[in-house]
């Protein structure tokens, strides 16, 4: 605990929140990049050639991308300013979360049974969905509620614990999930279900907050950027040669040591990176809700159409141009959707603010030399990320 002595007792300084914005435009093509991946990573590894090592890299190069989203959720919610009561938090949270909860749950077990598993009389709809991971991506919402319920009480420890408090109780809680899953996947010991799946992801919750007000320094952007390298690099090589089943699939797993640090390093410089500008992403990243909730709809009967590459220029097509067409559609799809009252709610709008209102693109204010305490693209603190 002695590293821990020597934080400060005061929260750092507000920053400006607009990176968040273009970071999680860039953060759902990353996701749907390991989804459209995924198949050709588990199917391909047999021959061990260019093609799987090829998928192999983009796949662990995009893992920061789910555990990002979850810090940056976070970092809105359990910031003080926000000062909401437990009550009107989590009424607003229904509309956000619990509303798409229930909607795509249903759309994806259908899916699953009719398109998918057709004839597969051993898949348990009410068993899966008691695993709190009914369908690929549903579990983060899954995560989100359980993380929603605790958040007020979250809150009271940025409002009222030291810097050094929330450094250790975030820590601990990602050791914690580092711990857990360890045991689920390498030794087969318990197994995530909907009541306890959004604990192991609590530690990046809460270091959402703890970091969301460091601004690196220029050695500290080269080291992120190391650490980032660094770790993508060990997941690559871990994967492919570790030992387990081949590949092995807990390197992949976003509380792996490599995704962890992988994810912290991300997040801060994303931080550095996308504080000002990137107008398009500004534009585009209210939908990428809908994107998370509707690309397997639209992914996996394109994939199948198309079927597993098996050389390099067919994996760099589903790594690199396939992302970007699933992410258009979703994205075309959600614009038009959200204009439609009864369809709004079950894409999180069907509360009393529509997030999906232009943002204010002017760069963030600058205060004394260093960003605004607040942005002028300040994201929606109720919409929920992937």
């Amino acid at each position: 605990m002695a590293p821990l002595d020597r934080i400060g007792t005061e929260n750092l300084p507000p920053t400006s929140t607009a990176w968040m914005n273009p970071a999680r435009a860039i953060a759902i093509v990353a996701v749907v990049a390991i989804h459209s991946l995924g198949t050709v990573v588990e199917e391909n590894y047999a021959a061990m050639g260019p093609d799987w090592w090829v998928a192999n890299g983009f796949d662990s190069a995009a893992r920061w991308s789910v555990p990002v989203f979850m810090m940056i959720s976070g970092a809105l919610a359990l910031d003080p300013a926000r000062g909401n009561k437990p009550r009107k938090f989590l009424r607003k949270r229904v509309w956000r979360i619990g509303i798409p909860l229930v909607f795509w749950t249903a759309v994806y077990v259908a899916f699953r049974r009719f398109y998918l598993l057709p004839t597969d009389d051993g898949w348990n709809p009410g068993l899966a969905i008691l695993t709190g991971s009914p369908f690929v991506q549903l579990y983060f919402l899954y995560v989100l509620a359980g993380l929603t319920l605790l958040t007020p009480f979250f809150r009271l420890l940025s409002i009222h614990g030291s810097r050094r408090l929330q450094w250790g109780t975030g820590l601990i809680f990602l050791g914690i999930g580092m711990l857990d899953q360890w045991a689920s996947v390498v030794f087969d010991v318990g197994e995530a279900n909907i009541a306890t799946r959004f604990l192991p992801m609590a530690g990046f919750y809460i270091l959402g907050w703890v970091l969301r007000d460091v601004v690196l320094s220029s050695r500290g952007v080269v080291l992120a950027w190391l650490a980032l390298a660094g770790s993508i690099t060990m997941t690559i090589v871990w994967a492919g040669l570790g030992p387990g089943e081949k590949p092995w699939d807990f390197p992949y797993e976003y509380l792996s040591p490599g995704v962890v640090i992988a994810s912290l390093a991300a997040y801060l410089l994303l931080h550095h990176h996308m504080n000002s500008g990137f107008r398009v992403l500004h534009w585009f990243y209210p939908f990428s809700f809908g994107v998370f909730l509707l690309h397997p709809l639209v992914l996996y009967p394109l994939r199948n159409e198309m079927g597993l590459p098996t050389t390099v220029p067919g994996v760099l097509v589903h790594a690199i141009a396939m992302p970007i067409v699933y992410t258009i559609i979703c994205a075309v799809i959600t614009w038009l959707a959200v204009k439609i009252p009864g369809v709004r709610a079950v894409f999180g709008e069907g509360g009393p603010r529509n997030p999906h209102s232009k943002p204010n693109l002017r760069p963030p204010r600058e205060t004394n030399g260093n960003p605004a305490q607040k942005s002028d693209q300040k994201p929606d603190p109720d919409t929920t990320s992937t």
